[in-house]
């Protein structure tokens, strides 16, 4: 038992984990780009309701989408994968509004300094990522 507690949290750490530099060619921020507005759960799903055009991006592997759910409509981006990361950013447009999310606020975080290089101006990260999200209950797609 006790090694399977062991083997669930080294998997739960390692999921969370920033990319590493070498994948992106970025340090993570330790502040975001003064552009990107960092969004408590209750204000992102306001954006949502408000904002019919936005973008949302979702920054986890496929597996946590499949075993947590996600935002409805959100688009999968995968930023610890840097190949799938830039192709499926690549084909967005950069001046629509666009909120990152992933699971804890990390992943969202880098991802926002790379897209504010890619010239995204109204960008937004969703604060405590995810797992914010449920903790306040929000609206989700399984």
């Amino acid at each position: 038992m006790r090694t399977l507690i062991l083997l669930v949290l080294a998997l739960t750490l390692n999921a969370c984990r920033p990319a590493e530099t070498g994948a992106t060619g970025i340090e993570p921020p330790d502040v975001l780009p003064a552009s990107v507005q960092e969004l408590t759960p209750d204000q992102a799903l306001s954006l949502m309701q408000n904002t019919p055009e936005l973008v949302i991006l979702d920054a986890r592997e496929q597996w946590e989408i499949k075993q947590d759910g996600r935002i409805a409509g959100s688009i999968y981006v995968d930023y610890l994968n840097g190949g799938r990361f830039a192709e499926n950013t690549a084909k967005l447009d950069p001046k629509k509004p666009t909120l990152i999310y992933c699971a804890i606020g990390e992943r969202s975080r880098l991802g926002a300094a790379t897209l504010v290089k890619k010239g995204f101006t109204q960008l937004s990260v969703l604060s405590g990522g995810f797992e914010a999200w449920l903790a306040q209950a929000k609206p989700i797609q399984k």
